[in-house]
């Protein structure tokens, strides 16, 4: 054996040992019940030991809520921590917010041109790392308490070896996790088993109690509630239907007014026999640019008053038809390509064929798509939108975003709202996204949610399949 090849053994050897010491040293600070930060920290702290051009970042999935929330990290810095603090998870969700959704080790070799990034790709070169290595942490019952990640500072893909270490690592966090949650129920346990019955019968009398109480009051409340919010709604759909229809329609009636002025006008001039020819070719002209005119109003009214009929989609007769999702995708950025320009659609979805009604769906992926592009994208030459689409059990789950200017927490409770706007130019009514959430609701009987992100603006609808 040659020197190098020696002094290469040694070293193997000298990083196995390193790491051995590393995971013994985290068991035992389980053992010795450390707090669970601290514990983990120092996993990933050990782990780098591994490759010191590695960075480690442990996130915790808060099974309730379908959030990520860093929990430890050593070399990433604090803002693109806090950035993914609460990310919801998602399919096409950078790496991590993917392999908590799938439940699946995700392989991101290159941060600038995989589309999983394309929402987060700035926030992550910022941070300076460009490829991204996620595995789910996963107790030994199937859940799913959050995710191992390994970045690199430049693209690049894992060796077999490096793949056995991620796996590694996301097992004995689990071990920790696992620990954790174990020891808290015994507490939990234990705590209970301190009470006397007669207390915890004396509680759970006057919980009862204040529940039936709680109970009663919620329920006149939340009759009263039902039609003050039913009030409402219909006072805004009212007062906004008013509100865009008397602009055209006024505009219309000013221009019969004047052209009823200068009809008049026309004859007296006849009656008094002082016609000129210069007057009536005035006059012809006038009364031509008011008809036009009038006509662009009443168009802009009919339009209005069609596109306000699409609200009411929940008596709508539906053909549904067989639907190849991965077909149906490639038809609608066909389709729309034109409106696209220079903006980037990618499209991500399983082997999936649903029973559906397809115009339906069309409407509801263009005006999510206008929508981005419309007010998203506005000053933006080149954004991008991505979808991705998955069934789990029996339901369809996308995940719609885009890397435009997003929506403040001020409009957000109001986007699904009847001709709510942030843009009066005259060309915006406010009806898309209403119309949208519509068609999910009662046509498809899902629901759409705006869910937070760090960067643009981001949907996830859920329509039940039928079987």
């Amino acid at each position: 054996m040659t020197d190098s090849a020696r002094n290469e053994e040694i070293s193997y050897w000298r990083l196995a040992s390193e790491l051995e010491e590393g995971r013994n040293h985290v068991l035992q600070m389980v053992a010795r019940h450390e707090p669970l930060e601290l514990i983990l920290n120092t996993l990933c702290q050990k782990a780098q030991i591994y490759n010191a051009d590695m960075l480690c970042s442990v996130l915790r999935l808060d099974n309730t809520a379908k959030t990520l929330h860093p929990i430890a990290s050593v070399s990433l810095p604090e803002f693109y921590c806090q950035a993914l603090d609460g990310v919801a998870i998602g399919a096409g969700v950078g790496s991590c917010g993917t392999a908590a959704f799938l439940k699946k080790r995700v392989i991101v070799e290159d941060i600038n041109t995989h589309p999983y990034w394309s929402q987060y790709k700035e926030l992550a070169l910022q941070a300076g790392v460009q490829a991204c290595w996620s595995e789910p942490i996963i107790g030994a019952d199937g859940i799913v308490f959050g995710t191992f990640a390994i970045y690199y500072r430049e693209p690049k893909a894992p060796t077999e070896e490096d793949l056995k270490f991620i796996e590694l690592s996301a097992n004995l966090s689990a071990v920790v996790f696992e620990n954790h949650s174990n020891r808290e129920q015994l507490l939990n346990a234990n705590n209970l088993l301190n009470k006397t019955i007669n207390e915890r019968n004396a509680e759970l009398e006057s919980v009862n109690a204040q529940l039936r109480k709680a109970l009663q009051e919620q329920n006149l409340q939340f009759n009263s509630d039902i039609k003050i919010e039913k009030m409402m709604a219909t006072n805004r759909l009212v007062s906004g239907f008013s509100h865009e229809i008397s602009t055209p329609v006024g505009k219309a009636l000013t221009a019969i007014s004047s052209a009823s002025d200068k009809l008049l006008e026309l004859n007296e001039k006849v009656s008094t026999n002082a016609l000129s020819r210069k007057f009536l070719m005035n006059c012809i002209y006038e009364l031509s640019q008011q008809i036009d005119f009038n006509k662009h109003s009443l168009l802009k009214a009919h339009q209005l008053l069609q596109r306000f009929q699409e609200i009411n989609t929940s008596e709508t007769e539906e053909k549904i038809s067989t639907i190849v999702m991965q077909d149906f995708l490639a038809e609608i950025k066909e389709s729309l390509a034109v409106l696209l320009a220079s903006h980037q659609l990618h499209m991500q979805c399983d082997d999936i064929t649903i029973q559906a009604n397809k115009e339906t769906l069309w409407h509801i992926f263009f005006n999510l798509i206008e929508n981005s592009i419309v007010h998203g994208f506005e000053g933006k030459k080149e954004g991008i939108i991505q979808i991705n689409i998955v069934q789990e059990s029996d339901e369809l789950i996308i995940n719609y975003q885009d890397n435009g200017s997003g929506i403040s927490e001020e409009r957000s409770s109001r986007i699904f709202e009847p001709f709510y706007t942030s843009s009066r130019n005259g060309e915006s009514l406010g009806l898309g996204l209403s119309i949208t959430s519509n068609l999910i609701n009662h046509n498809l009987k899902g629901r759409i949610r705006l869910v937070e992100s760090p960067v643009g603006v981001r949907y996830e609808i859920i329509i039940p399949l039928s079987s």
